[in-house]
């Protein structure tokens, strides 16, 4: 399997621990291959190389599986963006790196990277859990002065989307390979921010970073 960050995770944590990161290694694999509905569990302890039994010692069902996987991805990326801005107040650079760093980090990880743009279309909980942290940085963005906009429901749908193609772009090869920075760019341009600081932000050097993950637990 590649990509094996839940493997990599629990890889001092006992016996347990590391069987449980085998099959959700795996799931992320078929997931993004397959899409959750065609996968199976047959087919992720095979690729885990566990009995059935086993499966079902860790997790009740596929759902639970696909829940727990897609929430792990999700939580990984959002606390390390969260980490990737501590100190940074200007809602206009956040806007920016945020979205840069969400199609960065989940870019260099292609078999989570599908994952999770078929478990956002899956599960509407995880996308407005993911979309939140894009509310909270528009809605500083207004209070500052900085957009010109209103923040409700369909802004924050575009915008995700946005960066959804971004990624989409990104993971299947068809898209530049400054997607990232143009995706943002765009996004602050329809947030009233001017050209010339909206392309000098979004084009900002940002230090190269890995998704990682912390250890897991049962």
């Amino acid at each position: 399997m590649s990509n094996r960050l839940f493997g990599s995770g629990a890889a001092h944590l006992g016996k347990s621990a590391r069987t449980r990161a085998r099959l959700m290694d795996a799931a992320v694999e078929l997931f993004a291959r397959d899409g959750f509905e065609a996968a199976s569990v047959n087919e992720i302890a095979r690729r885990a190389e566990v009995a059935n039994g086993t499966f079902y010692v860790h997790f009740r069902d596929k759902d639970e599986i696909a829940s727990k996987v897609a929430l792990a991805i999700a939580g990984s990326v959002t606390r390390q963006l969260d980490e990737a801005m501590i100190g940074i107040e200007d809602a206009v650079e956040r806007t920016s790196m945020g979205t840069r760093r969400f199609i960065d980090l989940i870019g260099n990880a292609p078999d989570w990277g599908r994952a999770l743009l078929r478990a956002l279309w899956t599960f509407p909980a995880l996308r407005d859990s993911v979309a939140g942290h894009l509310r909270d940085d528009l809605e500083r963005g207004v209070a500052q002065g900085a957009f010109d906009v209103q923040v409700d429901p369909v802004l924050i749908d575009v915008f995700v989307s946005m960066v959804m193609s971004g990624l989409f772009g990104r993971l299947s090869g068809s898209a530049p390979d400054d997607i990232a920075s143009r995706v943002a760019e765009l996004q602050l341009r329809m947030l009233g921010v001017p050209a010339n600081r909206a392309s000098a932000v979004s084009r900002q050097d940002l230090p190269t970073v890995s998704l990682s993950l912390v250890p897991l637990s049962a």
